[in-house]
């Protein structure tokens, strides 16, 4: 059953939505950074005297992160409130940052949301808003060349600009945006010097924003390629006339490798390149998930090794108390000299943010048991995990079994791009193929070797060809792509197909440019289709009402909607007056707006629900050697043969959009020879999406080939 908050939960957080609207956020140098009214520099000299004064300082990751995997990264109605909350106590508690991006921005626009306002409502203007990118993947799993990547930069430097400074824009000057640019972060190729995330700095730097180079952790990775990846972020800024002060440590998980000392290794080397070069010391950023409680009390123990050794400029990610998911800021804080006014600060900032993150209960996961105390996995993804688990039919229990083996196989390792999705599309492919008995490492490489293909994505495929990582390439890699040349080959091709600037409306904003290229095709179709009224980001400035229950709204319910999807300070208030029943059945609902009461009716779902209820795919006939059912869930954007062709074993049957990969099924072995009888299934079109299919839907029927 749904598990939809209660009523109290959603007035508290209404309450606390008008609460916070009561109070005025504190001005820093970071304010007139973002204004145009102060420089860059001027606002590190700030952060620094504060950090030296605290000893350090923290990061604020709720709740794109806590909810990214803690709730299905449902937290793009909730950024808003939630950045408001940070501005004006977490900022009080010394917070110097608060997190956005990455599948905040992909979930929000999958359900609807357009992902320029989700992060232009997350932008403070206190402290900068650390954005989440994946290098040359940026927002998505579709590699952008950077004849796409530079546009893309440059859109969003003129939306962020645009917001901070209305009217004046980027101006030549930087811009506040901060993005991690990580994952890809460690990769480079000695030979001829290629680096994913140094060319994705370098354009963004070009655009005038101001990247946080990110170098990923792992034991497996050496101290003197972590030397030289800093001296090239160094020269890199350099090269743009800006000087790199902050830079970023990530461990996707936890794993018993983080500790305190493998960590302030790692911030002294990078701290020996600077001191080398005679720059003052770096601001260190560290990131990790918690999955045993120990995250924060080894954020803490970094802090006091740090302190120590009088380096006092290192900042901790982390959220409010008892999150679930990341370092309590309690714990680390400890090691902070934080003021009592701060502390008190402290404990109003983790109430409001716990109140504010249970109205996504309905999404929660934060009590699951998939992913082991020890795990150095990519935390991140575990509430996306479970869910894709069940649209295979899994049990959730396999799935860190199933990365574990993928990772034995295939040693993707941390810095690869987007290394996790790729582990977990390995493994689920692992999982769901007959012909590996049992699921062991030894059984993948033995099914590989003897010529078997896997389920998986031509993403997955093009990032096993270039194996872009600092650890040794296993037989099987190449075995597995030798397997699959047809789909190898298409997945090369798909470059072919990326939306440019070329293929952009001239009429386009800004804005609307940075979702189509970010984004692309669904961007593309977002942005185009925004004037038909299809776009529910007036939502995102209430959770209270998008999250509840359907139908259980209260009669003077009240909330704000957003009224201009160019501009997200133009709101409106809105009282919610009650339902009724239209005299044909439809649902009618009435609403309060500058003292005119309008009202609006709509179709009843649970009619509709009822009258569609035999509708959509059928099921395959087990057993049925005639129809082949769908093994691979996700939405059939196109059969690859028609009624009356003639199968044969390994071509293309079809190709599906699943976990937001393109995957083309071949035709299985059993079904070689046989004619195809029907195409049960609607593809995608221009117009309209694909059927969406799960395991065991029918995907297609043969017979007998006619002779």
């Amino acid at each position: 059953a749904e598990r939809y908050p209660t009523q109290n939960v959603c007035s508290a957080v209404l309450d606390l939505h008008s609460a916070l609207a009561q109070e005025a956020p504190r001005t820093t140098k970071f304010t007139e950074f973002a204004r145009g009214s102060a420089s860059y520099e001027d606002y590190i000299a700030e952060l620094r005297g504060q950090l030296d004064k605290q000893g350090g300082g923290w990061v604020t990751v709720a709740p794109r992160d806590t909810a990214q995997q803690g709730n299905d990264s449902e937290s793009a109605a909730v950024t808003s409130i939630s950045r408001r909350n940070a501005e004006i106590w977490a900022e009080k508690a010394g917070c110097v940052g608060y997190e956005i991006g990455g599948a905040q921005y992909q979930a929000g626009l999958i359900r609807g949301f357009d992902p320029a306002m989700i992060m232009q409502l997350g932008l403070p203007f206190n402290m900068p808003a650390h954005s989440l990118q994946r290098s040359q993947y940026v927002n998505g799993l579709a590699e952008l060349p950077t004849s796409i990547r530079q546009p893309l930069f440059d859109a969003t430097a003129e939306v962020v600009a645009g917001f901070y400074r209305p009217g004046l824009g980027v101006d030549g000057k930087l811009v506040p945006w901060h993005p991690y640019n990580f994952h890809a972060g460690n990769y480079v190729d000695e030979s001829t010097g290629y680096s994913p995330q140094d060319e994705t700095t370098a354009e963004l730097l070009k655009a005038k924003c101001v990247p946080m180079p990110n170098w990923v952790f792992s034991p497996k990775f050496p101290l003197e390629a972590l030397k030289k990846w800093t001296g090239r972020q160094i020269d890199i800024f350099a090269a743009h006339g800006v000087t790199l002060h902050q830079i970023r440590i990530k461990n996707p998980g936890q794993g018993v490798d983080w500790t305190s000392d493998a960590i302030w290794t790692h911030v002294k080397t990078m701290a020996s390149v600077f001191k080398e070069r005679g720059m003052a010391p770096p601001v260190v950023y560290i990131h990790n998930h918690d999955f045993n409680g120990l995250g924060g009390h080894v954020g803490a123990d970094l802090l006091r090794k740090a302190q120590a050794e009088g380096f006092n400029t290192l900042v901790i990610d982390s959220a409010y108390r008892k999150n679930g998911t990341h370092n309590d800021n309690t714990i680390l804080t400890s090691a902070l000299k934080l003021t009592g006014e701060q502390q008190e600060a402290l404990v109003e900032y983790n109430y409001n943010q716990q109140a504010i993150e249970q109205v996504l209960c309905r999404f929660d996961s934060r009590n699951s048991q998939m992913t082991p105390w020890d795990s150095d996995w990519a935390g991140g993804t575990e509430g996306s995990d479970i869910r894709i688990a069940k649209e295979y039919s899994l049990d959730v229990r396999k799935i860190n079994h199933a990365k574990e083996v993928a990772n034995e196989v295939f040693p993707l390792e941390r810095a690869v791009t987007p290394f996790s999705e790729y582990k977990l599309r390995l493994g689920i492919a692992i999982m769901i193929e007959p012909g590996i008995e049992p699921k062991t490492a030894d059984a993948v490489r033995k099914w590989v070797n003897g010529g078997g293909k896997l389920k998986v994505g031509g993403d997955v495929l093009v990032g096993l060809k270039r194996w872009e990582t600092l650890v040794p390439k296993t037989p099987e890699v190449d075995k597995l792509l030798a397997n699959m040349p047809d789909e190898l080959n298409a997945a090369m091709g798909q470059s072919a197909k990326l939306i440019g600037t070329q293929d952009l409306p001239i009429d386009l904003t800004a804005a609307q440019r940075h979702t189509a290229l970010g984004y692309q095709q669904k961007g593309l179709d977002f942005a185009t289709s925004q004037a038909k009224g299809t776009d529910l980001s007036p939502l995102l400035l209430a959770p209270h009402v998008l999250h509840a229950k359907p139908r259980s709204l209260k009669p003077g319910t009240t909330f704000e909607l957003l009224m201009d999807p160019s501009d997200p300070t133009s709101r409106a208030q809105i009282e919610f007056q009650g339902f009724g029943v239209a005299p044909n059945k439809d649902i009618t609902m009435s609403f309060l707006h500058e003292g005119q009461t309008m009202q609006m009716t709509m179709p009843d779902p649970d009619a509709a629900v009822a009258a569609t209820a035999d509708s959509g795919p059928r099921k395959a006939e087990p057993g049925n050697p005639h129809q082949l059912p769908t093994v691979v869930p996700g939405e059939l954007l196109t059969y690859s043969v028609q009624i009356g062709d003639v199968l044969k074993e390994g071509e293309p049957l079809c190709v599906l959009e699943s976990m937001k990969m393109e995957m083309k099924i071949s035709v299985p072995a059993e079904l070689d020879g046989l004619e195809v009888k029907s195409l049960p299934c609607k593809g995608r079109t221009k117009e309209k999406q694909g059927d969406i299919l799960a395991p065991g839907d029918l995907l297609i029927e043969v017979k007998e080939a006619s002779k």
